[in-house]
């Protein structure tokens, strides 16, 4: 009977399997099926009140249709749909009801399953839909052809130190980390999905690489039943499943965290278990994406002023000609207050309509300041001209 835990039978995997053993009565003295097996959560013991029941066939020659469908007669069921084969997944497949328990039948030839042994473990393919038959095969259990699956498995179970590297490395690819460094901008603005898929992402990341290093095969796309998947394996970070849920579940702050310090110790147990060159992937964790704030104002001469973006050096000649930026706000107290140009003692005159302008003998400038500070004042004359409006030639919004 099936069991998990401590000696505890399941009900659900057990009821489920019973009625699989029903549905291999429907195929009884069918000389073409090589091997039948319950595979899924049923065939691994792990099955809960939402499983269905999964059944493998493989077939020595191509199934007809009354084939694949004599055991839903034999069983009652009410058929749901009956694909035709598919090419990329070397299958048929159908999918009936009994009761209300769903039943998915995959179909593949024996020389098919053969072919995916090949591809994975003599030439290191890391194709997912390889990789989920070939877990089939050491997760599942047989009803019929328990000696040919047998043979499967010891293959499967060879798993090259070659095969090893290519997962590591696919897992571990730079591109996984897309989007990486901007990590700390989700959290600040509250983007919860969009670190919640970098946490997924992250979280895929961990798993397959630990898998490889385990030498399991990948049994689902989505990672399914994920606690069992990790638990009991040799090399793993400490409580792994644990800190897993954390990153999911717990505030994303918190995941980012728990993600960052599991793919670095991650990276250790693949540079120490693996050939895996993993340089691109370790540059993009430490990235970070600078956090940038407005400049601060600065004291210069009693005023406070911002820092100005640096300006174009300018030959000699031209900027000895050309007037050059000033504060406003300084020159126009000196005006106020009947000052001079604060170097030669040269009063500012009046343009027309009380505009003012520089004494030719001097230069305009704050005491204590270098020629850096020349402010260079010209009148401006225009239809926006207005009594005491002082404007720079190269900068009309002053």
């Amino acid at each position: 009977m099936s069991s998990c835990g401590q000696g505890v039978v399941n009900g659900h995997a057990a009821w489920r399997m019973a009625v699989a053993r029903r549905a291999a009565a429907g195929y009884a003295g069918n000389p073409g099926l090589a091997v039948l097996a319950v595979a899924g959560s049923v065939g691994a013991g792990l099955a809960d009140r939402f499983s269905d029941l999964e059944l493998d066939c493989y077939w020595s020659r191509p199934p007809d249709e009354a084939e694949r469908l004599a055991p839903v007669r034999s069983l009652g069921g009410q058929l749901i749909a009956l694909w035709d084969y598919d090419h990329d997944d070397q299958e048929w497949s159908e999918d009936y009801r009994v009761g209300e328990l769903d039943i998915t039948v995959s179909n593949f030839l024996v020389s098919s399953a053969e072919q995916f042994l090949d591809d994975v473990v003599l030439r290191a393919d890391t194709d997912p839909v390889r990789h989920m038959r070939l877990a089939a095969f050491q997760r599942c259990r047989p009803l019929l052809g328990a000696e040919t699956m047998a043979s499967w498995r010891a293959r499967a179970d060879t798993f090259p130190d070659t095969l090893v590297t290519a997962l590591v490395e696919q897992a571990l690819a730079q591109e996984a980390l897309s989007g990486w460094a901007a990590r700390e901008a989700l959290v600040s603005r509250g983007d919860g999905l969009a670190a919640g898929d970098l946490l997924a992402r992250a979280g895929y990341a961990v798993v397959r690489v630990v898998l490889a290093l385990n030498r399991v095969y990948l049994p689902h796309r989505q990672l399914k039943w994920q606690r069992h998947l990790v638990t009991g394996l040799g090399l793993a970070p400490g409580r792994l499943a644990e800190r897993l849920e954390l990153m999911s579940a717990g505030p994303p702050a918190e995941g980012l965290r728990a993600a960052e310090d599991l793919l670095a110790e991650v990276m250790v147990l693949a540079e120490a278990h693996s050939g895996a060159d993993i340089t691109g992937f370790r540059a993009a964790l430490a990235e970070h994406r600078r956090a940038i704030d407005p400049p601060l104002p600065v004291a210069r001469d009693n005023l406070l002023c911002t820092t100005r973006h640096a300006q174009p050096t300018r030959p000699h000649a031209a900027r000895s000609a050309a007037p050059r930026a000033f504060f406003p706000i300084s020159l126009v107290a000196q005006r106020d207050a009947g000052q001079g140009d604060g170097c030669s003692g040269q009063p500012f005159t009046a343009a027309p309509r009380g505009r003012l302008c520089r004494g030719v003998p001097g230069h305009g400038c704050l005491p204590g300041a270098g020629h850096a500070d020349d402010p260079g004042l010209a009148p401006v004359l225009g239809p926006d001209s207005g009594p005491g409006r002082l404007r720079h030639p190269d900068c009309p919004g002053l």
